[in-house]
């Protein structure tokens, strides 16, 4: 059998082989880093829609009125359509709803698509959908290895503890490899614009019936709600459970970051909670923590819906027909979004365009 090394040469060129790899996230940063958007056209289009998270990036141009922010939960939760038709027969105006997300929670992710956008786009406001307890563990997003690049995201990890900042250069150092192969052979099915709309929507999961379920067409017009009702008054507020499993040390790190980035850029910023199928019979909307304090904006809105509301002429049996699995299907997509969006067209009427305060 032979030796691993058989050489005091070969164990030289083992030795600078590992510390090349290990060193190759500092060097390409050095060497000067590919275009940003290369990063989200790396990104597999099966695991997530990067491709049109690059398109509405980097490529569109304009400002836009509301902006959400979040995982598959938001995609599959909120009909992105709807809420521009009713926005835009509000303001006299077409309006303008864009979405960022990728598959999987966290606030990393989440303060990464928000910050890529704001630093090339204008938003009236942002809505982002926080973690639920779904999000297991407190390390990286399960793919930051395909975002995170050494000394621009993130910029600093200073304010996190060494098991979290090693973990990022982890991540880093599996993904510079194929951030050299997303520069030198770029992924050519983002020039496929159907096939990114398509993926990016989430479409193929419309139709689906709970866990493989036939699918059954239900009603979508949601019960009569008061708009104000939808928001958290505080802390305390009885249609709100604020006292869920709380965030570890490494997303309230990225919660405080979303925070100041929202003040950085002025923007108004509300967090909307999407329903998850657990949550049937619910009378309370479960949140792991009370957000505004999180991320440092007391006076940021939280909108949520509990189950039991929302489904409150809906028979129990039937509840499941809204869901594929802990996502909506068509039917809850529409239900929900419907319920919640004179609350989302009332707050940005009465916040896009006022003067951010101190709180903010």
């Amino acid at each position: 059998m032979f030796p691993a090394i058989w050489s005091n040469r070969h164990a030289v060129a083992l030795i600078l082989v590992i510390a090349t790899l290990l060193s190759l996230p500092v060097l390409m940063h050095v060497a000067g880093l590919p275009p940003r958007d290369r990063v989200y056209s790396g990104i597999r289009v099966e695991t997530g829609i990067g491709p049109l998270d690059e398109r509405t990036i980097f490529e569109e141009k304009g400002p836009v009125d509301v902006l959400f922010v979040g995982s598959s939960l938001l995609v599959r939760g909120v009909d992105m359509d709807l809420i521009q038709r009713e926005l835009s027969a509000k303001l006299g105006r077409p309006a303008t709803v864009r979405y960022l997300a990728l598959k999987w929670q966290g606030l990393d992710m989440q303060y990464m698509l928000m910050r890529d956008f704001l630093e090339h786009r204008k938003a009236g406001m942002v809505i982002m959908n926080m973690p639920t307890d779904a999000l297991l563990g407190d390390t990286p997003h399960i793919q930051a290895y395909r975002w995170m690049r050494f000394g621009e995201f993130p910029q600093t990890t200073a304010g996190l503890p060494l098991r979290n900042r090693l973990a990022i250069y982890g991540a880093e150092v599996l993904g510079a490899p194929r951030q050299i192969v997303n520069y030198l052979r770029p992924n050519r099915l983002v020039r496929n614009q159907e096939l990114v709309q398509k993926l990016g929507s989430q479409s193929d999961y419309a139709m689906v019936g709970y866990y493989g379920s036939p699918f059954v067409p239900e009603p979508r017009t949601p019960p009569a709600l008061v708009a104000d009702t939808l928001f958290a008054s505080g802390a305390k507020d009885p249609n709100f459970d604020f006292n869920g499993l709380p965030l570890g040390p490494y997303h309230s790190y990225w919660a405080r970051e979303i925070g100041n980035l929202a003040r950085e850029y002025k923007v108004p910023f509300a967090m909307l909670h999407v329903p998850e199928d657990i949550e049937k019979g619910s009378a309370t909307v479960p949140e792991r923590m009370y957000w505004p304090t999180i991320i440092g904006m007391p006076n940021a809105p939280v909108i949520g819906i509990p189950s039991a509301t929302l489904f409150r002429e809906t028979p129990k049996e039937e509840i499941k027909n809204y869901y594929y699995d802990q996502h909506f299907n068509d039917n809850g997509k529409e239900l929900f979004t419907r319920a919640v969006a004179p609350a989302i067209v009332a707050l940005y009427t009465k916040e896009a365009h006022a003067e951010p305060d101190a709180a903010r």
